[in-house]
């Protein structure tokens, strides 16, 4: 099960979601609380009511997200800025819930357009994210291995290396979990010299 246990979600209420200050007028609410979180989190865009929604729109909302929560995780650098908008490290785990074919499509391809992956919430009860389809572009490797430890629930690089039939070293699990964590697709919370590492949603399946 995800060790996120606060979900923080933006319900836009406009059918066509345009612009990047229209995204920060949406946004500006919800940003006290994004900002002095300090335990995971995960940041849903419900798509529910949108007809159309652009890439400036997807940039200051749900991908602007993912980039604070890449900073948090090490793998992105950051400048101090007073900016309210600026990207800076906090334990964010964004994904996107609802939305037409048509619309999820364009999440898609925004995401793809920049090689990143992102979840799209099919199934939750509460704090529960239950199911999710994988969207965005992620190499198969690391898709492999998000499947594999959504099957299990929760794992150390040992013990996904035990149930795999892959011949690679525990090192190379370790490296591939890291990169899911970098990704925003998974959590995790130490064990004694180990990390354990769970998938932010119970079940993952591929988009298409």
């Amino acid at each position: 099960m995800s060790m996120v246990d606060r979900i923080i979600e933006l319900v836009p209420r406009g059918a066509h979601l345009h612009g990047a200050t229209l995204a920060q007028e949406h946004l500006a609410k919800l940003l006290p609380e994004l900002s002095t979180l300090t335990e995971p989190a995960a940041f849903i865009l419900n798509l529910e009511n949108a007809k159309s929604v652009t890439g400036s729109y997807l940039r200051a909302t749900v991908h602007w997200a993912f980039l604070c929560g890449q900073t948090e995780a090490g793998t992105n650098g950051h400048s101090l800025s007073i900016d309210r908008w600026a990207v800076r490290p906090l334990p964010l785990f964004p994904a996107v819930s609802g939305g037409s074919p048509e619309v999820v499509d364009d999440v898609d391809d925004f995401f793809r357009a920049r090689a990143l992956p992102l979840l799209q919430i099919t199934k939750r009860k509460e704090a529960r994210l239950q199911q999710a389809r994988l969207l965005g572009l992620l190499d198969r490797f690391l898709s492999s291995t998000l499947f594999s430890l959504a099957e299990i629930g929760e794992a150390t690089a040992a013990e996904l290396a035990e149930k795999n039939n892959e011949t690679i070293t525990v090192n190379a699990w370790s490296n591939r979990l890291a990169d899911l964590y970098a990704h925003r697709l998974v959590t995790r919370r130490r064990a004694g010299k180990f990390w354990r590492y769970s998938p932010l949603a119970e079940e993952i399946k591929p988009w298409a």
